[in-house]
């Protein structure tokens, strides 16, 4: 987990600034660059190839070439064997595998890379700055481009750093904000604010220094190996959650005790590892409880098990808001953010079971989608949308209308009625801007989920939470040949009664039978339960509507207090965020020094 930070002007000290926002993501070592046309900025923490020699930005021999990274490359070793019959190495560090493998082969060597990434090449002689982001965006990466100027950062706070150092404040985006009320999220390449970008996943970007512009953005295809049977693809797991150990310094596991975790698990007390995991334990699930220490044991585990109540939740609720600044509003935030600041204390990197759910199967919602694989024409609303949007609310409104959308063959509508935080207050703008979002960027209603949810929500988070402590998150299940194998297995998955069959199936072999099959749970914390013994919560709750308000930045009906706690609780939290994130950015544009 590193930070990188870069600008097209030579400005040094506004590369100082802006990386020392995100420095927590790199404490290892700190750099700045420049020359007469770029400024880069990096923060280190050091994984692979300690040696100080590893340190970035790294150049070639030539120092023509240069880069800035973040994410690990699994496959680097191998790379390098090729690379070394050009090229004399200087580091063990897969960054100047990297550079190297750019310099023989052009953009084009991003498709022979098996890892998570987000980094940045300056090739001086070319004139140009390329970024980029891995298969499944793993690895954030935000870029600015107005009126010639070019900033691209990890996170978005720095951009916003260097942005109020020159004096300049980007626009609210409207029309993404009406994604945000309808997922939760927004979905990439958008960001909250005009002209602040995410660079999609499994794309590159080039920016042209002497014009001053975007040249172009072109999507790439990682590696894979698409699996004849579950043997070969059981054999793809194994194998890509063992090269996912690659480090020189200490791996630990995130251990929720569900199917993903306890697969990663398995394996690695099959292999012999013995790595220590780290679990939360929410008092008051005592089910949950009985089922997470019955696998712990049984895989031998060398557990850290931490308690989160409402103690817990108020001790870390101003660590994770204060520094928000993309609406992150999944209320596990905190207990992920928690296990990995205890986590912080005994390891430098962590397995996390993320991808799971999508690339297998693992929500009810896609029972329906795999029924209703017909793409959906998403240029207006359809008189049954329009009916939804403009009944008023009523008991029993949502389930009949995911029905009735169901019936209707409206996979979009039914799927936002599932997920979305505002349900049936939505606006109709807000409604008909989500839809077009997903028959953008999901061509498959059965991959709603991987497509937009994964990238967009849950790997923001799981960055956002490691980040903060200084750790690096890995996900082994989202390895490019097992995001690539997957849909193979997508047949058994509809065929049978059941979420997740072949990962259950895989994880069967190591557990008993009723360890494995059995209900889906998460952290099971909710707003509602916090609220009452929080006050700095009910406050954010308090203010976020009437400010959100005056900026017309609502976009959704919103009940009185009461009725949105207990009956939207996901949409009082998104308010939360947005309000949070805004006013963070805001104090960030007013720095000066």
């Amino acid at each position: 987990m590193c930070g990188i930070f870069g600008i097209n002007e030579s400005n040094e000290k506004l590369a100082e600034l802006a990386s020392r926002t995100i420095a927590y993501r790199g404490p290892d070592q700190q750099a700045v660059w420049a020359d007469r046309h770029v400024s880069l900025g990096f923060n280190r923490l050091a994984i692979i190839d300690l040696d100080q020699r590893a340190n970035q930005p790294m150049w070639d021999e030539d120092k023509k070439l240069g880069i800035v990274f973040n994410g690990e490359i699994y496959n680097f070793k191998e790379l390098k064997q090729e690379l070394e019959k050009d090229f004399r190495f200087r580091t063990s560090s897969d960054t100047e595998v990297l550079l190297y493998g750019y310099k023989k082969y052009g953009a084009s060597f991003v498709e022979q890379l098996n890892g998570m990434f987000a980094f940045c090449i300056y090739d001086i002689k070319k004139g140009k700055i390329l970024l980029f982001r891995d298969h499944a965006g793993i690895k954030p990466l935000y870029y600015y481009e107005k009126d010639g100027l070019f900033l691209f950062a990890s996170e978005m706070k720095a951009i916003m750093r260097a942005l109020g150092a020159k004096g300049l404040e980007p626009e609210i985006d409207h029309e993404a904000l009406k994604t945000y009320f309808a997922f939760a999220y927004i979905p990439s390449p958008k960001t909250h604010y005009k002209n602040i970008r995410k660079l999609p996943r499994s794309s590159f970007l080039e920016f042209d220094l002497k014009k001053k512009e975007i040249i172009h953005i072109e999507t790439f295809s990682p590696p894979s190996e698409p699996p004849a049977n579950h043997e070969q693809l059981f054999s793809l797991v194994e194998r890509a959650i063992m090269e996912h150990l690659v480090s020189d310094v200490p791996v630990g596991v995130f251990f929720s005790g569900g199917t993903d975790s306890s697969t990663i698990a398995s394996v690695l007390h099959r292999r012999g590892v013995d790595l220590e995991t780290f679990s939360i334990r929410v008092l008051g699930r005592e089910a949950d409880r009985k089922y997470f220490s019955e696998i712990a044991k049984h895989l031998a585990l060398r557990s850290h098990v931490y308690d989160f109540a409402a103690r817990e939740f108020n001790e870390v609720y101003e660590e994770v808001m204060s520094k928000m600044d993309e609406p992150n509003p999944d209320i596990s935030i905190f207990p992920t953010y928690y296990v990995a600041k205890r986590a912080a204390k005994h390891v430098k990197v962590v397995l996390s079971g993320e991808g799971g759910d999508e690339l297998f199967f693992g929500y009810k919602r896609q029972r329906a989608m795999s029924y209703l694989r017909a793409s959906e024409d998403a240029t207006g609303l359809s008189l049954l949308d329009r009916l939804f949007v403009y009944t008023p609310s009523f008991k029993g409104k949502n389930y009949l209308f995911e029905k009735l959308f169901i019936l209707a063959g409206k996979p979009a509508s039914a799927y936002l009625l599932s997920m979305s935080p505002s349900r049936d207050l939505i606006s109709p703008d807000a409604w008909k801007a989500a839809k077009r979002e997903l028959t953008e960027h999901a061509k498959d209603p059965l991959y709603f989920d991987r497509d937009l949810y994964l990238e967009n929500a849950l790997l923001r988070k799981t960055d956002y939470a490691t980040s903060l402590n200084s750790i690096e998150g890995r996900v082994p299940l989202l390895d490019s040949r097992i995001v690539g194998a997957a849909p193979r297995f997508e047949d058994e998955y509809i065929s049978a009664n059941l979420q997740k069959p072949v990962l259950k199936e895989m994880l069967a072999r190591a557990l008993p039978h009723d360890l494995v099959y059995r209900e889906k749970s998460g952290f099971g914390m909710s707003l509602p339960a916090m609220l009452p013994h929080s006050k700095e919560l009910d406050r954010d709750l308090d203010e976020s509507i009437p400010f959100l308000s005056e900026r017309n930045l609502l976009y959704a009906r919103i009940p009185k207090k009461a009725e949105l706690v207990r009956r939207y609780p996901a949409l009082a939290f998104a308010l939360i965020c947005l309000y949070r994130t805004i006013k963070n950015n805001e104090l960030l544009l007013k720095q000066r020094d």
